[in-house]
């Protein structure tokens, strides 16, 4: 069996490190999983109605996490807010279809018959034309998301969804972070700084996916609103090792996690399994 590890940091060949450097004090339980152990132990620990916040500069890598995030869940909505964001069509190889919405009604019978349903919404804008139409299909499939209960609804770029100069949707991508949570719902987001999106992109959050950033407002606001110490924060993103992500829930009884994701190619080569096409 090859071994896992290889390649990886040494600090992510240790099964617990107690003290990241950068890190004040020595109570902190920080992990170092490798990228496979990772994603094994996120699928048990993320529960429906919880919501993630990748936050990232552009080019940082969060398309990495969405492609390999997004198939753990059933039922899914993966929402282009560009009109033809290519990165998203890495989740064609792990059986997302593109799909209007509403859906057709041989799309919603498979979802009434219990068959898993992933679907990117808002592709094949050809114009600036397009974009009230684009606009209406995301509004609408936030609507329903709360309505219908149990989606997991990816926001691309949730600047471009929630900004009142945009698309202006912030009070229907807030009803589904705020309210929708005991219906099984669960907003993942993906932003450049917290200040540029509605807070409770980031207040209502159970899980951060945080890459490395010199930006200390960024880092500040994301440790007042996981309710962390904003130096605990500081110092565990200042001690990254080169290309790790650092991943922490809310929760502070929850270990925070290093991993390093595997080059794209080899991410977006993986085929979907048929426990992912079957279990949401």
């Amino acid at each position: 069996m090859a071994d896992e590890t290889a390649g990886q940091p040494t600090s992510l060949r240790d099964k617990s490190i107690n003290v990241l450097k950068g890190t004040p004090g020595g109570g902190l339980v920080v992990e170092g999983k490798p990228w496979g152990q990772f994603l094994k132990w996120f699928r048990t620990h993320w529960r429906l109605g919880e919501h993630i916040a990748l936050v990232g500069p552009t080019g940082s890598g969060k398309t990495v996490y969405v492609v390999n995030i997004l198939p753990m869940r059933k039922y899914v909505i993966a929402l282009d807010a560009k009109g033809g964001d290519e990165s998203l069509e890495l989740l064609t190889r792990h059986g997302f279809i593109h799909s209007t919405w509403p859906m057709q009604r041989a799309d919603w019978k498979d979802v009434e018959e219990g068959r898993a349903k992933r679907i990117i919404v808002g592709s094949g804008i050809q114009s600036t034309d397009d974009l009230p139409l684009l606009k209406q299909e995301i509004s609408q499939a936030l609507k329903d998301a709360y309505d219908q209960k149990r989606w997991t609804v990816y926001i691309d770029e949730l600047q471009l969804v929630a900004d009142r100069r945009l698309m202006n949707l912030s009070a229907r991508v807030e009803v589904n972070l705020i309210a929708a949570r005991n219906r099984g719902v669960s907003i993942v987001s993906s932003f450049q700084r917290p200040a540029n999106v509605p807070r409770s992109a980031s207040e209502m959050s159970t899980w951060f996916i945080v890459f490395y950033t010199r930006d200390r407002d960024t880092v500040d606001r994301l440790a007042e609103m996981a309710g962390r110490p904003g130096g605990e924060i500081r110092g565990m993103v200042r001690g990254l090792p080169e290309y790790c992500t650092l991943i922490f829930s809310r929760n502070p009884r929850e270990p925070v996690i290093i991993t390093r994701a595997p080059a794209p190619e080899t991410v977006y080569s993986r085929k979907e399994t048929k426990q992912e096409q079957e279990t949401g």
